[in-house]
């Protein structure tokens, strides 16, 4: 039985905790406990409203009945709070004083948005913010990371729901066209040049909210074939995606698949109950990835995702467990170069893009083999990076990949570095996130080095042969752990398999060096 009220019983009181509820101070409404209350900050992140939109979510679930009116003051304070923000220069701050940052403006224009929609306030102390941020979506538009652009379409439609005058019918439709662009004809949307489950689950809450307050059946079709896409991965792989994904996102959301319970044909219901079973049957348990959720992910996103998810299970009535779904058969889908296969129970899971890295899973056993990382000096270069320049052949059991590691530098956040970076945004704002990501987030291949993975899977068992070429004698070779490189905020949050990438395989690693060519060769029993 698929039951959220634990969870948001728990979640619920550090919700409200980082929630200035004193409202004889002008920080009333603010969810950024750093600012209004440890002061260690300097700027409220406005991207944590979205913890009002979990208060007036929650304020509906029969448990809060009773506190209900208290709950959607503070939702309406939260708002009001926002409104009050959002004529600020340089509004629209999630990391940084004068950011002017894409997700912060999408993600808090739709919550807020949401809670006017829901508690339907009187809208004139909003108006000069909502045309504001609406002014500002219009303006911009997010290719790399599309769960951010569906967010941001969403608020324009929410926008369009609370004053169609806030927003362009043409300007909406473009921007429609546009963002509906980023699915691949597999499912997904693009998060860093590939798919993330995580964000993905994002994006289908987004999908449906636009459906809902545009009646659209091209959201609802996207957001079909999203979910299918989705629930392949989860299904085949247990829901333990984690380092397959573009972004390194270990959690996924529940609203969005919750909706095919009741919203769709019996095929999809059925599917939905399915993956939600595989990914939240067991929300108590230590090991589930929303228990190293941290507060501030709670006030995002999450939170009212849960809450929204668990008014969908109270509608559909889904009680109990259902018959668990058989992994798929061995499939390479071409445009993400992820390879499934099952073999005797084991189900095997390559992503090619990420350097060939490998999960194989039956029943409480698991096997997560991650690629190399190359030490030269300071300097690290690691075969798992997400990268479209990696080249792969051959079907799921005899694949080969190949490709240039990437170099990886940490990056020491100091006063200095912060000082500048809040000089440079007052005078520039938005125009220089595109440079931080660049020096943050992305990489590009480094010809110092090269690698080839072989896959291939024998009666028996599975064996990973590995070279790098390009050593020149200093360098020293290591397994990678279960580790993002990749700077992305979602991305390391704790994950049991941290503790314990192997259980019950037993892998055989023999390595040899020659002439400046790393080679191993793995191999991994699949018979008891």
């Amino acid at each position: 039985m698929i039951d959220f009220n634990p969870l948001i019983g728990r979640i619920y009181p550090r919700i409200l905790t980082q929630l200035n509820r004193d409202p004889h101070t002008e920080h009333y409404g603010s969810f950024d406990r750093n600012w209004w209350h440890y002061k260690i900050r300097d700027f409220s992140s406005i991207i944590l409203q979205q913890g009002g939109f979990f208060l007036a979510m929650a304020a509906q679930l029969p448990a809060y009945r009773e506190v209900s009116d208290q709950l959607k003051e503070y939702a309406r304070a939260s708002a009001g709070f926002w409104a009050a923000r959002a004529g600020r220069r340089g509004a629209f701050e999630e990391y940084y004083p004068w950011e002017d940052g894409y997700p912060p403006l999408a993600f808090s224009t739709l919550a807020v948005s949401g809670i006017i929609l829901s508690l339907k306030p009187d809208t004139a102390p909003f108006r000069n913010a909502l045309k504001k941020a609406a002014r500002k979506l219009q303006q911009r538009f997010e290719a790399k990371a599309a769960n951010q652009q569906i967010a941001g379409l969403a608020a324009l439609a929410a926008l369009r729901k609370i004053d169609p005058d806030l927003v362009d019918k043409n300007t909406f439709e473009r921007l429609t066209k546009q963002t509906l662009a980023l699915q691949s004809d597999e499912g997904w949307f693009t998060e860093y040049d590939g798919p993330d489950l995580g964000y993905l689950s994002v994006s289908l809450d987004c999908l449906w909210d636009l459906y809902d307050y545009t009646g659209d059946r091209r959201f609802a079709d996207s957001a079909t074939n999203a979910f299918r896409f989705l629930a392949t991965l989860v299904i085949h792989n247990q829901g333990a995606i984690g380092m397959h994904n573009a972004r390194n996102t270990d959690y996924i959301v529940p609203y969005g698949i919750s909706r095919f319970l009741s919203a769709g044909n019996p095929e999809d219901a059925l599917l939905a109950s399915q993956v939600m079973e595989v990914l939240y049957a067991d929300t108590e348990n230590p090991g589930h990835f929303f228990q190293a959720v941290d507060d501030r992910y709670w006030s995002h996103y999450i939170g009212h995702s849960v809450v929204r998810a668990q008014r969908e299970l109270d509608r559909a009535g889904l009680k109990d467990p259902v018959a668990p779904a058989k992994p798929s058969a061995d499939t390479l889908l071409p445009e993400c170069g992820t390879a499934l296969q099952t073999v005797d129970g084991h189900r095997i899971m390559v992503s090619c893009l990420k350097g060939g890295i490998l999960s194989i899973r039956k029943g409480e056993k698991h096997l997560n083999d991650f690629g190399w990382i190359i030490f030269n000096g300071k300097k690290q270069f690691v075969t798992h990076w997400w990268s479209l320049s990696n080249r792969f052949s051959g079907i799921p059991g005899a694949l080969e990949i190949s490709g240039n590691p990437v170099l990886f530098r940490e990056n020491t956040s100091t006063p200095l570095k912060h000082f500048v970076l809040r000089v440079v945004s007052f005078f520039s704002g938005h125009k220089i996130i595109s440079i931080l990501k660049d020096l943050l987030i992305f990489r590009k291949s480094d010809p110092s080095y090269s690698f080839i993975r072989k896959v291939q899977v024998m009666p028996g068992s599975v064996i990973i042969t590995d070279t790098i070429s390009g050593l020149k004698g200093g360098e020293t070779v290591v397994k990678a752990p279960r580790f993002s490189k990749r700077h992305v905020a979602s991305a390391d949050s704790f994950h049991r398999e941290d503790l314990e990438m192997i259980r019950g395989y037993e892998p055989r690693t023999e390595i040899s060096r020659n002439q400046g060519v790393f080679t191993a060769t793995t191999v991994i029993d699949l018979v008891t």
